[in-house]
């Protein structure tokens, strides 16, 4: 009798343990879990050693008008270098028409200026319709600055420096294998009207890049 109870117990005993082993997983060892995350990091690495070099620049820039009684028309190519996959930083150089009619005659000049910027890839095909990044820029212009006597209209000038520290972010929307049109919302947190040629801290930009 007692032969058959051991019998028994030692059944159940092999039953649930066996279910348990069925219904968790074992967890693995220290090194071979450190063994998957050099697989992982050496795959990432890969990824980036593929990148020819060709492929790692990208060029492109920004087009942008407005039409009043001021009108600006602004022309921003830009080249940009991608560090990995997903994070770049470049330089942009900026040319913008301006003309001003609340001075008699119509005052008008040419600025310049440029930029660095770094960008990073959020999501890839956010929302369906396109690649979500982040953008931070710094851009400095060089204008003159216009003052007309009351009495003479006699304009006179002077070169001044007008810089701009921009945050945001936008969609990248693939229109090929490497190219994409570009839509992004950038915000100035310092803006001071009185000290830039932006009727607003922010700015809306359309381009695109090869």
């Amino acid at each position: 009798m007692k032969k058959i109870i051991l019998a028994i117990a030692l059944s159940f005993f092999c039953t649930v343990s066996f279910a348990q082993v069925e219904g968790v997983e074992v967890e693995k060892p220290k090194e071979e879990k450190k063994e998957e995350k050099k697989e992982e990091s050496k795959d990432d690495d890969d990824d980036e050693e593929k990148m020819k070099l060709i492929d790692r620049f990208y060029f492109g820039g920004n087009l942008g008008a407005s039409f009043g009684t001021i009108t600006n028309i602004n022309i921003a190519p830009m080249i940009g270098y991608r560090l990995t996959p997903r994070f770049s930083v470049g330089v942009g150089g900026t040319y913008q028409y301006w003309s001003d009619k609340r001075f008699i005659p119509t005052y008008t000049q040419s600025i310049y200026g440029g930029s660095v910027f770094s960008r990073y890839m959020i999501a890839e095909d956010f929302l369906g319709a396109g690649n979500l990044f982040a953008h931070a820029e710094y851009e400095t212009l060089f204008a003159k600055q216009a003052y007309q006597d009351p009495n003479t209209l006699i304009i006179s000038e002077r070169t001044k420096s007008f810089p701009s520290f921009l945050i945001g972010g936008g969609l990248a929307i693939p229109i090929g294998s490497r190219s994409a049109f570009t839509i992004s919302a950038l915000y100035n947190p310092f803006y001071d009207e009185f000290n830039s040629l932006y009727a607003s801290p922010l700015q809306i930009r359309v381009g695109g890049f090869f």
